[in-house]
């Protein structure tokens, strides 16, 4: 028996068989796994996150600075303002001091045509409204023996009312007390004048 072939059917050609391809390696993926380009996205965003906050930190560093600068110059003002003020605080107390002389009131007075009380009279308020006179000062001679202390007198003396510093220096007769001893119930006292 032989054996013939079909003929070819027109529009149908003999294609030869497509190889299998290459097996594929499939594995399970862990629940974990992160993909490559996943893994450099985030190698991406730590170093840009990492720049930030190098460059925050040092801006920071940089702010810091500036302000302890300033804080310094402020110090630093603030003691030179210090110094000076107390360097014109003690010229102003030297001129006080100076001002307050003795020497300095006594030649102003002198200036002003004032001149020094022949007698001082030291006054002492007491309740009765009078004024008792003043002791004697003690009289020694060299020749003599000590005298007993002389008595204080009983007498009062008459209250006078102050005058103005420029009356008293116009008139110093004025001042003197006069003969007559007015009532210290009729007469008050006169303020002093400055």
């Amino acid at each position: 028996m032989a054996v013939r072939l079909a003929p070819a059917r027109p529009g149908r050609a003999l294609q030869p068989e497509a190889a299998p391809d290459e097996p594929r390696h499939l594995r399970v993926v862990p629940p974990d796994y992160i993909s490559a380009r996943a893994r450099r996205r985030r190698a991406r965003r730590l170093v840009v996150l990492g720049g930030v906050g190098v460059a925050a930190a040092l801006f920071g560093v940089v702010a810091f600075h500036v302000l302890l600068t300033q804080s310094q110059l402020n110090l630093q003002q603030l003691r030179s303002r210090a110094e000076a003020a107390s360097v014109h605080q003690q010229q102003l107390r030297l001129e006080a001091a100076q001002l307050e002389s003795p020497e300095r009131v006594v030649e102003d007075a002198q200036r002003l045509g004032m001149v020094p009380p022949a007698t001082v009279r030291y006054l002492s308020p007491t309740p009765g409204g009078s004024i008792p006179a003043p002791p004697a000062p003690p009289r020694t001679t060299p020749t003599t023996a000590p005298r007993a202390a002389p008595k204080p007198s009983t007498a009062k003396t008459p209250l006078t009312p102050a005058l103005p510093a420029k009356a008293a220096v116009a008139k110093p007769a004025a001042a003197k007390p006069t003969a007559s001893a007015p009532s210290p119930s009729t007469t008050a006292p006169g303020r002093p004048t400055r």
